[in-house]
């Protein structure tokens, strides 16, 4: 009976956990098809299939390659662009590495964070994530995704068109 305790007490951190890689997920999920509505923006294209199936990555190459055909019409809003796929992309990388990890408990891990541990070719790394941190993230997500679709509109729209 005595086993079931621990169990139970390491599965509150288990749920919190992935409570918050669901958020990054979710987040993410919007942030890639608000990139995907980007780039039509910016082509002025209904088409999606341009961008289907693409990493986010790879669609933020190609939003910065349009931007570079001169399709901003105001001043300013190709560099405040650029500056924010660069944001995307750094955050995009974060969760990358969160969703991308085992969650594993250890008796190395730091009071009140959680290790993720992330497998690559030269081996693995681990990380201790607090809550905090992992919040962090989906946070900012969800405010990069608002602040794209405002951005590639207001970019290529008149002013009285802006939102």
């Amino acid at each position: 009976m005595t086993a079931t305790v621990p169990l139970v007490a390491n599965m509150t951190w288990l749920d919190e956990t992935h409570r918050r890689i669901g958020a990054i997920c979710n987040w993410s999920t919007h942030l890639e098809y608000g990139l995907e509505i980007a780039y039509m923006e910016l082509t002025d294209s209904d088409d999606m299939d341009a961008t289907q199936g693409e990493y986010a990555n790879t669609v933020i190459k190609m939003i910065k390659k349009v931007l570079g055909t001169g399709v901003v019409i105001h001043g300013g809003h190709e560099q405040a662009l650029r500056e924010l796929l660069s944001r995307i992309s750094a955050t995009m990388s974060l969760r990358d590495r969160v969703v991308h990890s085992t969650w594993i408990g250890t008796n190395s891990t730091k009071p009140g964070h959680v290790t993720g541990q992330r497998w690559y070719r030269r081996g693995p790394e681990p990380r201790d994530w607090t809550m905090a941190e992992l919040d962090q993230i989906a946070e900012d997500l969800q405010s990069l995704t608002g602040e794209l679709s405002s951005a590639a509109w207001n970019a290529v729209k008149p002013r009285d068109e802006w939102v």
